[in-house]
């Protein structure tokens, strides 16, 4: 996942189409092209992996791919330099947006490997619980309505989003996001609630 986060997070979609097989045994190549959109626009790359499995658990024992990452970077390398230079309010907006919409994988997208989420009575610490905890959010919010206030700039690097759940609760909950934004990726993320929770 280290590996591939800083392709796959950013991307809109992911497609990795096989374009031959071979099999011996237990081992298979697939020759490939994995395709990714980033900002509305594909890039892709020829691959070979060679896969190993487990007939009788089936399961992936090993894999081993082949690219040309020289070709590659070339191709996707000024891409990524953009996402990683976006300004915290632009990583923030994403965000929202991502959360307006009741998509977890997007709002899971911008947060870095070793990210941290505190909520109150809550600590998610990587991209793996935190993507986790993003799971569990449209089911939380069905029938609710959530409005974002204002977002505010506190120094380089951090912004403030206050937000309010006023429709399909008992009560309303409020409370403002602080998000720690550093090479293009949340790293650190403050909940705190005025009222209530969801």
């Amino acid at each position: 996942m280290a590996l591939l986060a800083s392709i796959v997070c950013w991307s809109d979609k992911v497609r990795w189409d096989v374009v031959s097989v071979a099999t011996q045994g237990n081992v298979g190549w697939l020759e490939r092209l994995d395709r990714f959109w980033l900002a509305g626009e594909e890039h892709s790359v020829a691959c070979n992996g060679i896969f190993t499995i487990d007939p009788e658990t089936q399961t992936v024992l090993s894999v081993r791919d082949y690219v040309d990452l020289g070709e590659w970077r070339s191709r996707v390398g000024s891409v990524l330099a953009d996402f990683s230079d976006r300004s915290p309010a632009a990583v923030a907006q994403r965000h929202r947006a991502a959360v307006e919409r009741l998509d977890p994988v997007a709002m899971a997208a911008d947060y870095a490997i070793n990210a941290v989420l505190e909520r109150p009575g809550a600590h998610y610490e990587s991209w793996y619980a935190i993507a986790d905890y993003f799971d569990s959010v449209p089911s939380r919010l069905a029938g609710r309505e959530l409005a974002f206030g204002s977002m505010e700039a506190i120094g380089s690097d951090r912004v403030r989003l206050s937000w309010r759940i006023s429709k399909g609760i008992d009560a309303a909950v409020s409370g403002e996001d602080t998000f720690q934004i550093v090479a293009g990726r949340i790293a650190h993320q403050v909940t705190t609630l005025s009222e209530g929770d969801f």
